[in-house]
């Protein structure tokens, strides 16, 4: 009767857990010579840090717009101002950093070294030698933060559109840290992966006109490494005030357009250190938009980029 006991309750033990649903590993791409021969759009440079997916037209425009990207959704998130800044005539980069989109992910410290040296790479394997006009939306905020520090010379404005970078950080001690296994395996077990595609719409003050934005990004997050790049991108974030105080001394036309219903990186709370590290920003402020306002509110964001900043000279 024991046994019997016994073997009925590992049975049920078995079953139960079998009955679980497993986490689902997305990531079952790798990015070598045969995903590269997939790609259809735009070209690839090998750059120091391995191979770099890019899109970039009417080279020969002396406007030159230079786009950087946030923190996971990669370059295709441009797609309203690219196309525009075509439209226009003037010469467009876009491109996806490290660890998204096509572009390689090796596995490295994510910092803003990193990516600052990838776009300074970019552009000179592209031969850009044209003053451009760089924005930077979201994470990429970081990157033109330190871009602009290093090379000054390089930029005619520097755009920043809801640009993460201008938060306080005071811990930095264990900069910079690598990933582990555990913690990949970790993340991927959490209800915060299960619903990483799904959360993108929340970047949206209305998602509604969105549809597919996440299926989208599921695309995305098929391609190994992924996970890996944003959480060293999220621990090696270091303190950019340095960086931003040195670009307020430069004589460099400095701008910034934030969504007023941005939840990610919320205007409010980073205001004063803005202002206070580069006094000459001049900011625009866009109604019912979120954390995108360039896609919300296209029409509105590019006659102020197109008809206000990039047509002037400052």
């Amino acid at each position: 009767m024991v046994r019997t006991l016994l073997l009925t309750f590992t049975l049920f033990v078995f079953l139960s857990s079998c009955s679980k649903k497993q986490p689902v590993d997305k990531e079952q791409i790798t990015k070598d010579d045969a995903f590269r021969a997939t790609i259809k759009t735009g070209g690839f440079v090998k750059l120091s840090g391995g191979f770099t997916y890019y899109e970039f037209e009417n080279k020969e425009a002396d406007t030159v717009l230079v786009m950087v990207h946030g923190y996971s959704v990669p370059s295709y998130i441009w797609d309203s101002t690219y196309y525009a800044a075509l439209n226009r005539g003037y010469a467009a980069l876009r491109y996806d950093t490290y660890g998204r989109g096509y572009s390689d992910n090796p596995d490295v410290v994510y910092d803003v070294a990193l990516f600052s040296n990838q776009l300074k790479e970019l552009l000179d394997a592209l031969g850009v030698r044209k003053k451009i006009n760089l924005l930077g939306l979201s994470n990429g905020g970081r990157t033109i933060s330190a871009f602009a520090f290093q090379y000054p010379d390089r930029i005619k404005n520097l755009i920043y559109v809801d640009p993460s970078g201008f938060e306080t950080i005071t811990n930095e001690s264990n900069y910079p840290v690598m990933v582990s296994d555990e913690e990949i395996t970790s993340f991927k077990q959490s209800d915060t992966y299960a619903t990483m595609a799904s959360g993108q719409l929340g970047d949206f003050y209305d998602p509604e006109p969105f549809v597919g934005w996440d299926k989208k990004y599921e695309e995305m997050m098929r391609y190994k490494g992924f996970v890996r790049a944003l959480i060293s991108t999220r621990k090696n974030s270091s303190s950019l005030e340095n960086e931003q105080r040195k670009i307020a001394q430069s004589s460099l036309p400095v701008f910034a357009i934030w969504g007023e219903h941005d939840t990610v990186v919320k205007l409010d709370e980073v205001r004063v250190n803005l202002f206070n590290r580069i006094p000459t920003v001049e900011l625009f402020e866009l109604p019912n938009a979120g954390h995108l306002p360039h896609m919300e509110q296209a029409a509105m964001f590019n006659s102020i980029l197109f008809d206000q900043i990039i047509c002037c000279e400052h």
